[in-house]
């Protein structure tokens, strides 16, 4: 590696470098977005329907007769 480096070339790498860690940095954000997305498409109706569930299944325990 040479020990002389200009200013403008320091500042190229330096940029290169960022911009290579600007796209790593999108495209994990981008793929944990979309994958939390589905996620939650699927997820969440899920959650409404097993509450739902639970929330009736309570309920007629509450006004059946009590067994003897």
């Amino acid at each position: 590696m040479p020990r002389h480096v200009s200013a403008a070339a320091r500042a190229r790498r330096a940029l290169l470098f960022d911009s290579v860690a600007a796209v790593v940095l999108a495209a994990l954000a981008l793929s944990l977005a979309a994958g939390l997305g589905v996620i939650g498409f699927f997820g969440l109706p899920l959650l409404i329907v097993l509450l739902l569930w639970i929330g009736i299944e309570r309920l007629v325990r509450l006004r059946r007769p009590p067994r003897p």
